[in-house]
């Protein structure tokens, strides 16, 4: 049965309803995002400053700024100190998924179709699979494929492309999840935000590997698998300000304000 919807009927293929959702989906998510950043602003305490004012007021632009870069770098360099490989696993976690989310050359062509600005980030595009990084690096420069498959990467794009990228963050991701369920059968509890999150990212990475990679090889599959993997990838960004995913916003928001007053405002009267 087909379900009519905006101008066209629901029912042979997910892909045309997922790109119409896109837009209410963001309209969503940057109204949660507006709660928790007003919720987070509001209870927000701040901190005691020990320090005269006159001593403080001496420090210069530059050592502001980087103070800053050192507010943002020293949760790194604790957690590297107290939890290496759990630290480095989680950099190289959220580092591979920037890349996918940002920088795969078939998200650019979505991004860039909702906001144009953003195709003038093209030659950054990573490959989708590591035989496209090899075909980048042996095909000639005028060959129509390196305008987007850009070998400005060099050898890189024989790891840095979609598919080595999504079988690390299938991998990771399946070994966190598999930790999260083994404290679960140990009895402890998990907040409802987290399973929400990483099992939809999980599926989201799943669905988008299969679309890529046509499994199956038919077109019926693909439309709807495509369209699957926009839909899920709608519903996390709709629901994010309210799982465990929004800590990538309150992580750079706290650190601002740490910095904020604890190096720009210190120990002022």
């Amino acid at each position: 049965m087909q379900i009519p919807y905006a101008t066209y009927p629901v029912g042979n293929s997910l892909y045309p309803l997922a790109l119409d959702l896109f837009v209410p989906t963001v309209f969503f998510f940057f109204l949660g995002a507006s709660y928790r950043v007003f919720r987070y602003l509001v209870t927000y305490q701040k901190p005691f400053i020990p320090y005269p004012s006159s001593e403080l007021r001496q420090v210069s632009s530059r050592h502001k700024i980087a103070d800053l870069v050192n507010t943002f770098a020293n949760s790194s360099r604790v957690g590297i100190k107290r939890k290496p490989v759990t630290t480095g696993v989680g950099l190289l976690f959220h580092t591979a998924l920037v890349l996918i989310i940002f920088l795969l050359a078939q998200h650019m062509v979505f991004w860039a179709y909702y906001i144009p600005p953003y195709s003038a980030l093209f030659p950054l595009a990573i490959p989708e699979s590591s035989e496209d990084g090899l075909l980048a690096l042996t095909t000639p420069n005028h060959a129509s494929i390196t305008e987007f498959v850009h070998d400005i990467w060099g050898p890189l794009t024989v790891i840095l492309n979609g598919q080595f990228l999504t079988f690390f963050l299938i991998i990771f991701l399946g070994i966190y999840l598999g930790h999260k369920l083994l404290l679960a059968i140990k009895g402890l509890s998990l907040r409802a935000g987290d399973w929400w999150f990483f099992v939809l990212l999980y599926i989201d990475i799943l669905l988008g590997f299969f679309a890529t990679a046509h499994i199956p090889n038919d077109v019926y599959w693909y439309d709807n698998l495509l369209g699957a993997h926009i839909l899920v990838a709608e519903i996390i960004i709709a629901t994010l300000p309210f799982t465990r995913g929004f800590h990538m916003f309150e992580f750079y928001l706290g650190k601002v304000r740490e910095w904020y007053f604890m190096v720009y405002r210190r120990g002022e009267k």
